[in-house]
Formats: C-alpha cells, structure tokens, sequence
C-alpha cells in the first residue's frame, strides 16, 4: 500500500513537472516570436502591433470626403499637365529640368504624403503598413525624379558657362533637396524604431520625421512654385494668366493635402511633450 502511494506521488510530481517544463518551453518560444536576443521587441512583432494598432475598421469613404480628394487631386495634376505641355512645346535638352522637378514634386511626393494622412483614395481598404510601404515607393520615385531635374540644370549651366546657384529659385531649391534626402534617411529610421529601442521612444522619431516631412513638402512646392516666376516660364511660351492659375492651384492643394497631418502631427505633439495627463 505505501509502495503504492510513493508510485502515485511520484507520477504526480513527475507530471507537474512536465506541465511546468511544457509552459516554459511555450514562454520562451513566445518569448522568440516577440522579443530578439538582446531583449527588444522583434521586428515582426513591431509590425503586428503596428497592423493592429492603426487597422482601420472604418468603412468607405463619404462622399463629400471623396470629393475633396478629388478636387485635391485635380488642383495638383492641372498644374503639372500645364507645365508639362508648357515645356514640350518649347523643348530641349532643360526642358527635362521642370519636367522631372513638376513630375517628382507635384505628382509623386504630393501623392506620397497623401497616401498615409488622407481619407479618400484608391488604397483606401489597404492596411496602415502597405500604406507605409506605397509612401515610401512613391517618395523614392519622387526624390530619384529631382535628382535627375537637379542633374540635368547643373549640366544645362555648365554647357552654357552660366553661374551657379545664382536666383532665389536655385538657392530655394538646393537647400529644399539637401533637406530632402536627409529627411529620407530619417524616414528609413521612422519605418524601423526597432533598431532604435529602447534608446530611443520610436513616437520621438515618428514625430519629428512627420515634422520635417510637412517642412519639406512645403518646401518642396515653394521651389516648384518659385520655377514658374523665371524667364523660361514666359520663354516657353507660359502666360501671366497660367503662371497665377498654377500658384493657386499648388498652394491651395498643398494646403489641402498637409492640413490633416499637421493637425495630427500638433496633436501627437501636445501628448508626447504636454503635461502628464492626472485621473482622479
């Protein structure tokens, strides 16, 4: 009978142990999927969390929303179409400069930015991480635009033994596209704060390349805007008429296209550096 027992007692002890064993064994694989080596969160966790945290369950769009995404849509591809024609017709080789710069400016860029802080487009039912990736695309295609734009007038100068960076244009724009790419390579690290945590709060980072990215937009469409007050905007056969239609369709767009992430962007703000919220 006591032999009996000792048996019972050690199967028991024995399972338990297994059950402990089997639940740590579960812990640690866990532990795998959410956390890498050194203890911070896995990259593919990141993303899940991102996944879960900015799904949207919101449905389509509404109809007065859609149509001011139209109509955003609309005041920047008019511009572009007239500034393209504008410089087809009188074209040589530095037409390719406005061209590119108008293309990778108010087209791509623009569509960049809206392709995560708008309400209304095509991308609509996608997640926020396939958003993130169709901004950044966009933005690679758009900046690789200006670079060539960039080459192609520092080619036209010193073919024709012009100066250099010699108009509010030309200076606007070599600051604008140095900002640029530096708020590229940033962005590369808003998009992966892994590689960052603990160190840094990942919100610090996504708030200060949303930051810089609503300055440099402005920027952006500042120099595009200043293009069209040079001599090869009436050279090629551009009109006083056009050019004042073309400034107001840029701004009012780029007004219409920032205004949420700014509003956004204030108010992530105000809870990141604000005062401690007290609940009583």
């Amino acid at each position: 009978m006591e032999r009996a027992y000792l048996r019972l007692t050690s199967a028991y002890a024995i399972e338990k142990c297994a059950c402990v064993a089997a639940a740590r064994t579960k812990a640690a694989t866990s532990n795998r999927l959410f956390f890498g080596p050194d203890g911070r969160v896995s990259k593919r966790y990141h993303r899940f969390l991102l996944d879960m945290s900015n799904e949207s369950n919101k449905g389509p769009p509404s109809a007065i929303t859609f149509g001011f995404s139209i109509l955003t849509h609309f005041l920047l591809v008019a511009p572009v179409i007239y500034i393209l024609v504008i410089a087809f017709g009188n074209y040589n080789f530095f037409s390719w400069h406005p061209i590119c710069m108008s293309v990778g400016v108010g087209l791509l860029i623009t569509e960049a930015v809206f392709s995560v802080s708008g309400e209304a487009y095509i991308a609509w039912k996608l997640p926020r991480r396939n958003r993130v990736t169709i901004h950044w695309i966009l933005h690679t295609i758009g900046l690789t635009l200006i670079g060539i734009g960039f080459i192609i007038i520092i080619v036209n100068k010193v073919n024709y033994n012009r100066s250099h960076f010699a108009t509010t244009h030309s200076q606007l724009g070599l600051t604008t596209i140095i900002l640029s790419f530096l708020t590229a390579t940033f962005g590369v690290l808003a998009n992966n704060t892994v590689w960052i945590y603990p160190r840094i709060r990942p919100v610090l980072i996504k708030v200060a390349h949303a930051c810089s990215g609503i300055s440099i937009t402005i920027l952006l469409l500042a120099t595009l805007i200043t293009g069209i007050y040079t001599h090869w905007w009436f050279n090629s056969g551009g009109t006083s008429t056009g050019r004042d239609l073309t400034f107001a369709s840029l701004f009012f767009a780029g007004f219409f296209i920032l205004l949420k992430p700014i509003l956004g962007t204030v108010s992530r703000c105000r809870v990141v550096f604000g005062p401690p919220s007290s609940d009583s």
